[in-house]
């Protein structure tokens, strides 16, 4: 669990109903006529939970793993970069980058944001993103800040990269997420990279970030097969994606 399980609550509950419906099914095997078939309906029902708490457990100790360094790649470094990390939780995508930067004169430095809430990421604390930092070598590159991604305190264009992973949605209204958006574009340099990854509202996110003060604005899905079977079986609940875009200048 070195990044975290997201939506530990959620995925509890998954668990806990197909346990439920599977307790059920086992207690009404045994019965004939109506009772027989409603444990087979409850363990078939089972499934769905199940396999859901599985695929988010999976995709937050393994897939978002992968993914990081896939999205990286998408930025040409130089190792001198000041990278912002937005709602880093355990520090995932601000180890990744901090792997990145260079030691020396001309070293660039990883800052992580977040407000630590345990219900968005198990053990979100604020010590998780550097405890990680030096289990992989790059404490010295790495620092974290207590602050809410709708009012960053950081200068306009302070940062060459600015990264933010399954963080925005846990903003619930509309114009919190954009003012987040918004926030993240005013600290990026001019012609600095923006990665912003999510499991849900790819959409709103790209009408976001298009605009005259970006360019090269990309959406950016692991696998469209696998797009299509999550969007599925999650009912448009589910829908992992990055927006990356370029700042103009």
């Amino acid at each position: 669990m070195r990044f975290g399980i997201d939506a530990p609550g959620l995925v509890a509950t998954f668990f806990a109903a197909a346990l439920g419906l599977g307790i059920t099914a086992i207690a009404l095997a045994g019965w004939g006529g109506i009772a027989g078939w409603a444990g087979l309906m409850a363990g078939l029902l089972a499934l769905y939970p199940l396999g859901m708490g599985c695929l988010m457990l999976f995709d937050s100790l393994h897939t978002k793993v992968r993914h990081a360094d896939e999205l990286l790649h998408h930025i040409r470094w130089t190792g001198a970069e000041a990278v912002l990390d937005v709602g880093c939780g355990r520090g995932l995508l601000l180890v990744k980058a901090a792997q990145r930067l260079t030691t020396g004169q001309a070293t660039g430095h990883a800052t992580g944001v977040d407000i630590w809430q345990g219900r968005d990421q198990a053990a979100n604390t604020s010590a998780g993103p550097l405890q990680n930092a030096r289990a992989f070598g790059v404490a010295d590159k790495v620092s974290v800040q207590t602050a809410d991604m709708r009012a960053l305190p950081f200068a306009d264009g302070s940062f060459d990269v600015v990264l933010s992973g399954w963080a925005v949605h846990n903003l619930p209204d509309l114009q919190d997420r954009l003012r987040a958006i918004a926030q993240m574009i005013r600290v990026l340099r001019p012609g600095g990279t923006l990665i912003l990854s999510d499991i849900v509202n790819r959409a709103e996110y790209l009408a976001a970030i298009t605009g005259p003060q970006m360019r090269a604005v990309q959406l950016v899905v692991r696998s469209a097969r696998r797009d299509v079977i999550l969007r599925a079986v999650s009912f448009g609940s589910y829908q992992p994606a990055a927006v990356i875009a370029q700042k103009v200048g």
